[in-house]
């Protein structure tokens, strides 16, 4: 088995057992944009040991193409268990949605009481406002379409981890 489907399945599994513990500890942990972006560490680690793996079956003298491919996937394969995990999640308990709508109303409530400055930022902040307030005040599943666009503007960063991560391993 390549090393990028190797460490990626395994980071991804890492993910998700982070992200249940997070969940079953106390809801507030899993909704927090610090704890979310600090897995990242996890993803560098697993894409680094498997590029580095890569580079030792097949050497660092090769196009910069080549090697960005091994971490990317590694990236690839833990963002989709982690999106899967959270499309799940949200299926099984939906007010965790609710609970991240009602976040965003507030964040965006506080930000038109301070002001914005420029009216036409104002305007789309209102009408996301009252979008967010109908759809709490008529509760959906979790749709699969913004959960699968999120996935893939992940994967835009993802690529360029992926492109750091060969960069520093080709400089060594």
């Amino acid at each position: 088995m390549s090393p990028g489907i190797r460490y990626g399945f395994l980071g991804g599994i890492v993910v998700v057992l982070y992200f249940t513990l997070l969940y079953v500890a106390k809801q507030d942990l899993f909704l927090s944009p610090m704890i979310q972006w600090g897995i990242m560490a996890a993803y560098l680690f697993f894409m680094w040991k498997a590029s580095q793996e890569d580079c030792a079956a097949h050497g660092k003298h090769r196009d910069f193409r080549e090697m960005v491919r091994t971490p990317f996937l590694v990236f690839l394969l833990i963002n989709l268990c982690y999106w899967l995990f959270y499309y799940g999640l949200h299926l099984y308990d939906p007010s965790l949605l609710q609970t991240e709508m009602s976040m965003e109303l507030d964040m965006l409530r506080k930000q038109l009481a301070d002001g914005l400055g420029d009216p036409q930022q104002a305007n789309s902040f209102r009408e996301r406002v009252q979008e967010l307030e109908k759809t709490l005040a008529a509760p959906q599943p979790q749709p699969l379409g913004p959960v699968l666009t999120r996935m893939c503007v992940g994967a835009v960063g993802g690529f360029a981890l992926a492109a750091g991560v060969a960069a520093l391993i080709k400089r060594q």
